[in-house]
């Protein structure tokens, strides 16, 4: 039995040494080309937002005239 014990002792310290070594979050290193591609990329995200918002609000107001008989 204390054969046994050792092993899963040995088997948990390996367990928690492989799950200390995991790093999720990557470091890029500063100044590198990808913060300026970074910004570009947020601001046509937000541009790309405000476009489609309008959109909507336009295909809203649409909607209100629709409704609204003339007749």
């Amino acid at each position: 039995e204390v054969s046994e014990s050792e092993g899963e002792s040995d088997e948990e310290e390996t367990r928690q040494e492989e799950e200390g070594s995991f790093d999720p979050i990557p470091v890029t290193p500063e100044g590198s080309e990808e913060e300026s591609n970074d910004e570009e990329d947020q601001e046509l995200r937000l541009s790309e937002e405000a476009r489609i918002q309008e959109e909507e609000e336009e295909e809203e107001a649409d909607e209100l005239y629709r409704d609204v008989n003339i007749n």
